[in-house]
């Protein structure tokens, strides 16, 4: 046997017979002992190269899961009732990547790991059953099990125990998911609500500050001191020197009586004397009633000879701001006859119109900021001084009067001025961001932030609107911590969960419930009673003329934008704000006029200096004219219709049937969706 297997090795390649010679030659027992030990490290290396499978064959992860699970499910503790059922294949860093059978995910390379289908979803925190399948870049394409979508992609599984708070109509999503949406979370709080009311006027003479120069007899001026327009007077400053023969003969009465009262003072007759005393003074009196002041009046009583002439005197400081034909010298004047305008300007008034609805946050005394295109970036604050008493029938208007001092004599009267009241419309009230609002034209809705993935679309009541905050009158509390960003992904999860809760139901012949979710879309249908509020029907040809003269001057700048041009937007947003403004005064529903006045705004503060700039200040002119007409059931003379785009979470108005987008112009010209008609 020996000498048989020794000429079987000459067979052997030399190198091989190197290596086995010292086994081979060896005794039966050192033989037997080394050649196992050759077997066992071949075995090592050969397992270790299965498990770490460099070369990514597929045929070695298959025997590397039975090594692993199947092997070694008695030391796992998978299961104590037999072999365990794999439902399917997962990657264990892409958790979307599903496969039928073991492999390698094609994102990674890592080795696929199995889930089974008594872990409810292969999952380590906990059971957890597949509710349904579904694709996840259409969201609308489910399925009962795992698959493909119809854009080749691999959907991805929908747990029972992410809508198990569907009956308190409570949404739930991954916390993950919620970050790369950026959901933007802040707290309620309480405080007070100011309303910006933004108004324009004109500057004025403040009236109690306003004096007039006449006399009050016949005379001709003799000389003048003051002979221009603008030219600034001290009190008591000669203005001008008159002769007025009634003047003249008051003078010589005085005197007469002035020594007469001399002459009976040495009488020694008491009621001689009283008689002069009387005379003097009734000379005294006229003189006075004629403005002579007692100055000159003293200097008559010591020169003792009358003045042909008289000088008249400013009756306070001030600027000229008129001056008469009649005071040149020479010039012949009347009694009465105004002469002279003098005006202090240290003080002014601004008078601005105010609508009707706005009169309950304007109180006398209440500050104002005014603001002068000549100055720009200063601020003058005045005060309110009073309320004309009369209102404008055709503009439903009142007129406000306030007072700003002008120590610096910066301003002049006739000056075009923006004006501007703060006031506190609400104290102590729930306040929202206006930004978290989602306005379904029936309902105002907020979602809720409970924390941990877990979202509330819950109705409000809104009362009062300023400053980018809404007042909350009854839904919410402060304190509660509501959505600011992203709200509209989340409403149309809720939209979605509902909609795939009916698919399936229907698939499984089951009958739907009568009220379901209530989710911001669903919630109406789902009332118990089905009643459905009706929107204000504008049929009245006056305001539905001046809503559509407000969109045929919102059009122009929807098409621009869509054409990536900002081509006449400015004075498109100019007219548009006036148009607005001139609905507001026409309409008389208040809800209306709030909504035109904001309108009227936003165009007002629309930026049309460049694209950027103009499509974000496009947003809040295309909110305000999007709420008028869901919020209202106008009957249009021509149809037009509400698009929106989910990209941007924007809508608009267009009278046009293909999408035209005008946030995204050219590189995304045909991104929306019809959500609604108007006419």
């Amino acid at each position: 046997m020996r000498f048989k297997m020794m000429n079987n090795i000459r067979e052997i390649p030399r190198p091989l017979r190197r290596m086995l010679f010292p086994i081979l030659s060896s005794s039966g027992k050192a033989r037997t002992s080394i050649i196992g030990a050759v077997v066992f490290l071949l075995g090592i290396g050969l397992t270790i190269f299965i498990l770490a499978n460099p070369m990514r064959i597929g045929a070695f992860d298959k025997i590397a899961h039975v090594i692993l699970h199947r092997g070694g499910g008695a030391g796992t503790g998978a299961t104590t009732s037999g072999e365990r059922k794999v439902k399917y294949w997962q990657c264990p860093m892409h958790p979307t990547y599903i496969a039928d059978e073991p492999g390698t995910c094609g994102l990674c390379s890592m080795a696929l790991v199995p889930t089974y289908e008594d872990d409810g979803g292969g999952t380590t925190s906990g059971e957890r059953k597949i509710k349904y399948w579904r694709a996840p870049m259409d969201p609308t394409y489910i399925s009962d099990n795992p698959g493909k979508s119809p854009m080749g992609m691999d959907l991805v599984p929908v747990y029972e125990d992410e809508s198990a708070d569907a009956s308190e109509n409570v949404i739930r999503i991954d916390p993950a998911t919620v970050q790369n949406i950026g959901v933007v979370s802040e707290t309620v709080e309480r405080g007070n609500l100011k309303v910006e009311i933004r108004t324009v006027g004109n500057l004025d003479y403040n009236d109690q500050n306003v004096f007039w120069v006449n006399t009050k007899y016949d005379g001709w001026i003799e000389k003048v001191y003051i002979n221009f327009i603008g030219e600034r007077v001290e009190e008591g400053q000669p203005l001008f020197e008159i002769y007025s023969p009634d003047l003249v003969s008051t003078q010589e009465e005085y005197l007469s009586a002035l020594r007469y009262r001399d002459k009976m003072a040495d009488s020694g007759f008491a009621g001689a004397q009283t008689r002069a005393e009387n005379l003097l003074n009734a000379s005294r009196s006229r003189l006075s009633y004629w403005d002579i002041s007692d100055r000159q009046i003293e200097q008559l009583e010591e020169k003792g000879r009358i003045a042909k002439t008289l000088t008249v005197v400013s009756p306070a400081a001030g600027v000229v701001v008129k001056k008469m034909d009649q005071a040149l010298e020479g010039m012949f004047t009347k009694a009465g006859m105004n002469l002279y305008k003098i005006a202090d300007l240290s003080s002014l008034w601004v008078h601005v119109d105010i609508y009707e609805y706005q009169l309950p946050w304007i109180k006398v005394g209440q500050e104002a900021t005014v603001q002068i295109s000549y100055y720009p970036g200063e601020d003058f604050v005045g005060k309110v001084l009073f309320f004309y008493p009369y209102l404008e029938a055709k503009t439903r208007t009142l007129r406000v009067c306030v007072e700003i001092p002008n120590t610096e004599g910066k301003l002049r009267p006739g000056m075009f001025s923006s004006v501007t009241f703060a006031p506190v419309a609400a104290e102590n009230a729930v306040l929202v961001p206006e930004m978290a609002v989602l306005h379904t034209g029936e309902r105002n809705v907020v979602i809720v932030d409970l924390g941990g993935g877990r979202f509330d679309p819950r109705d409000v009541k809104l009362g009062l609107q300023g400053e980018g905050q809404y007042q909350v009158l009854e839904g919410l509390e402060a304190g509660e911590r509501i959505v600011t960003s992203s709200q509209f992904l989340i409403d149309s999860e809720s939209n979605l969960r509902e909609a795939i809760n009916k698919m399936l139901m229907a698939r499984r012949g089951e009958k739907s419930p009568e009220k379901t979710t209530q989710t911001p879309a669903t919630r109406d249908a789902a009332r118990g009673s089905g009643t459905k509020m009706l929107k204000p029907v504008i049929e009245d040809a006056g305001t539905v003329e001046a809503l559509k003269s407000v969109l045929d001057v919102y059009l122009p700048i929807w098409k621009s934008l869509a054409d990536d041009s900002t081509e006449g937007i400015e004075a498109s947003a100019a007219r548009l704000a006036k148009a607005a403004s001139e609905a507001a005064g026409k309409v008389e529903e208040e809800s209306l006029k709030v909504q035109l006045e904001a309108l009227a705004k936003a165009a007002s503060e629309m930026n049309a200096g460049d694209l950027e700039g103009a499509r974000e200040s496009m947003k809040a002119v295309s909110r305000a004219i999007v709420k008028i007409f869901e919020s209202h059931d106008v009957k249009m003379p021509e149809k037009y219709t509400i698009i929106e785009c989910s990209m941007v979470e924007e809508r608009w108005i267009q009278d046009s049937a293909a999408t035209l987008n005008p946030f995204y112009g050219s590189s995304m010209l045909r991104c929306g969706a019809t959500v609604g008609e108007i006419g």
